[in-house]
């Protein structure tokens, strides 16, 4: 076999974060001196659902510190966990239960701490020297969806404030993203066969993780929790199937009618799926996904195959059945085949499915291409694949047998990858090597 390089392009400029005026806008409902009022801003106004934004952020949790109230050199909170909420066009948040400290001549410094969404109960073990904290404030047990379609956007933001100086003002919070954004898109020319595409699926990503607030040192950190799983998507009815077919622009490959074109995931320095010593993937190395299904110019499906001729367990290898509109095009939804050839709206296999006119049923499998991710918090990362002389690897779940094996090609590998990283202050670029067929 030969070898083929993959080679990574990340480019890109320093993440900027924007602050709001510092003129006053007249409030939508009276002020009262005692409660603490926030103003917010984010880096960018991107609209995806998944996305929070200037113009959709409306709720965070907000965890307050006063030096004053140390006990003992443990230092709790004096405002705990507490939400609020944005007040009309205003842009101005607050809480009835978000108020300001009795303070005398000596106004304290406070430390806030902001997150958005709210988490389990936040775990604190600060302690403080004299007058100094030192904070050990963690958000513990975040988890990102297996469903990419369900998944959120997590941001924070921390400040101190001095009583003195500003009691009296907004408290501004420059909030920033603490996930990382991950977009798959393809293209390709390949001028024997077209390529349909109706799922994507990150493999090997960190399901759990506890958020470490770090004040002097930027927001702050992830602990990755111990499991690692697969996060997916596969097409829902309404989702349009994506034809690689003479594409030299390269399109989403993450659904549409969802609006769940970008995968949320959590920040981790991650190697890459070493197909060749681990092919079932035990180590969890990452790798992408895709469900696909290969025509050749005759019209005759390639792959899922059809036949043993690659090889004994050819035709066991895991399928994904979809109902699809007489065009072909969008799909209607998910089904499962049973044993006699029937085909259910379930798993369980319970609930017949009765095929309408003028609709069809077609079967996917997925391939897999190993690939690294150095992630970090706040930056968005494109994968662009090239299915212009291939199709990738069996995936890990393909069981090891007479063949074909996970980390087989399939009808040829050669799948062109390039990644694109907003937010980085200079290019870096890397290579893996995957055989070629």
């Amino acid at each position: 076999m030969s070898a083929i390089k993959f080679t990574y392009l990340t480019f890109g400029a320093a993440l900027l974060l924007t602050s709001c005026a510092n003129d006053v806008l007249e409030p939508e409902f009276p002020r009262d001196e005692s409660r603490i009022y926030f103003r917010t801003s984010l880096p960018d106004n991107a609209t995806r659902a998944q996305i929070v934004s200037n113009d959709n952020f409306t709720e965070f949790n907000v965890t307050v510190f006063n030096p004053a109230d140390a006990e003992d050199g443990k230092l709790e909170p004096f405002i705990n966990n507490i939400p609020v909420i944005k007040s009309g066009e205003s842009g101005v948040f607050s809480s009835e239960e978000c108020i300001w400290p009795s303070a005398g001549k000596e106004k304290p410094d406070l430390t806030f701490f902001a997150y958005h969404p709210a988490t389990v109960s936040p775990r604190n073990n600060t302690t403080i020297d004299g007058n100094v904290p030192a904070f050990d404030f963690k958000l513990p047990n975040f988890t990102v969806s297996e469903d990419i379609s369900q998944q959120v956007d997590f941001v924070v933001a921390y400040k101190s404030v001095s009583m003195k100086t500003e009691m009296y003002s907004d408290i501004q919070l420059d909030f920033e993203h603490g996930l990382s954004r991950i977009e798959v898109l393809a293209l390709g020319e390949n001028k024997s066969c077209k390529i349909e595409i109706a799922g994507v699926l990150i493999g090997g990503t960190y399901s759990e993780a506890t958020f470490d607030f770090k004040p002097k040192a930027g927001a702050g950190d992830w602990i990755p929790g111990d499991e690692k799983k697969n996060v997916h998507y596969v097409y829902n009815p309404g989702d349009k199937i994506v034809t690689i077919d003479n594409t030299t622009s390269a399109v989403s490959i993450m659904g549409g009618a969802q609006g769940n074109n970008y995968a949320m995931l959590l920040p981790y320095d991650y190697t890459a799926w070493d197909y060749e010593n681990d092919n079932t993937n035990s180590e969890k190395g990452l790798y992408l996904g895709v469900l696909l299904r290969v025509i050749d110019i005759k019209g005759k499906q390639q792959y899922p195959y059809t036949d043993t001729n690659q090889g004994p367990n050819a035709l066991d290898i895991p399928k994904v059945y979809l109902a699809v509109d007489g065009g072909g095009t969008v799909v209607s939804g998910q089904l499962y085949k049973g044993d006699d050839g029937r085909y259910f709206t379930n798993s369980a296999q319970t609930s017949p499915y009765t095929l309408p006119q003028g609709c069809t049923v077609k079967e996917f499998g997925w391939s897999a291409i190993p690939v690294t991710g150095d992630w970090k918090p706040g930056y968005y990362y494109t994968y662009t694949l090239d299915y212009t002389y291939g199709v990738g690897l069996h995936a890990p779940d393909v069981k090891p047998s007479e063949g074909p094996n996970a980390g087989d090609p399939i009808i040829s590998d050669k799948v062109g990858l390039t990644v694109t990283v907003k937010g980085w202050q200079s290019g870096t670029s890397s290579s893996i090597n995957v055989p070629g067929s």
